[in-house]
């Protein structure tokens, strides 16, 4: 399991990287099974998918089905809407979470990431590879990828069908060429993604909020999906310059 991790506060600026917040998640604990995403169901009811680490959580943001939503072990061969939980085999204990569009199910998911750095952060670097496990048949198909903070208008409760949202194309995760006769793409295409979001501005406590969002397009569409996601947030020169100031202080009282 994966945790988020920060490092922690040094008498004075070692290098860049000092006040840095970094987290990561290859999906991996989700193991070969089902996992539950608890009080998923109804029209944007978000909940927690089970097998990660508590942040990342999932919702049907469209569709007519009311059932809860589960983050169902498959290797692309699935056609019906939801959350998946990927590999191929489905077997195999490299996992990567997705989602496929439906009439009954249009998901979401995202992960919701607090700062406890101690500073404010203000670049952030994200990077992860963008998945595909099941060809679409009319459209190219796409996970739209949108980015927020608790000191906006989208909340922990909220944050996956949130207007607030900021949407950012780089981090979308985008199919390939339709084909006649969808199914499985075997082996899944892969991508890597990395971008960085600047001029943020990250408080000490608040949390940021990543998300992607399934449409459900004309035709068969694509199983999309993530893995080895990585997060790496540095903080402003205000703040490394602040800190310098406060080590240079602590040192002086010594």
């Amino acid at each position: 399991m994966n945790k988020l991790l920060s490092v922690a506060a040094a008498a004075a600026v070692s290098s860049c990287a000092f006040g840095s917040l970094t987290y990561n998640q290859n999906f991996d604990s989700m193991g070969s099974t089902n996992q539950t995403v608890v009080g998923s169901g109804a029209i944007n009811a978000q909940g927690v998918i089970a097998g990660l680490d508590g942040l990342w959580q999932a919702a049907r943001i469209a569709g007519t089905g009311s059932t809860a939503l589960v983050a169902t072990s498959n290797d692309g061969s699935g056609n019906s809407g939801g959350i998946f939980n990927y590999a191929q085999p489905s077997s195999d204990p490299d996992r990567a979470l997705g989602a496929l569009a439906s009439n009954s199910t249009t998901a979401a998911f995202g992960v919701a990431i607090t700062n406890t750095s101690g500073l404010t952060l203000d670049t952030i670097t994200i990077t992860f590879d963008a998945m595909m496990f099941r060809t679409s048949t009319v459209a190219v198909n796409k996970l739209l990828f949108a980015y927020g903070f608790s000191s906006g208008s989208a909340t922990a409760t909220d944050f996956l069908s949130s207007s607030g949202l900021t949407a950012d194309a780089q981090g979308d995760i985008v199919g390939g060429t339709p084909v006649p006769s969808n199914g499985v793409l075997n082996p899944a295409a892969s991508t890597l993604v990395s971008f960085t979001l600047t001029s943020i501005v990250w408080t000490d406590g608040s949390t940021l909020f990543l998300r992607w969002s399934d449409f459900n397009d004309g035709g068969n569409d694509a199983g999309l999906a993530i893995d080895n996601f990585s997060l790496v947030a540095v903080p402003t020169p205000g703040s490394l310059a602040l800190l310098g100031v406060a080590g240079l202080v602590a040192r002086r009282r010594r």
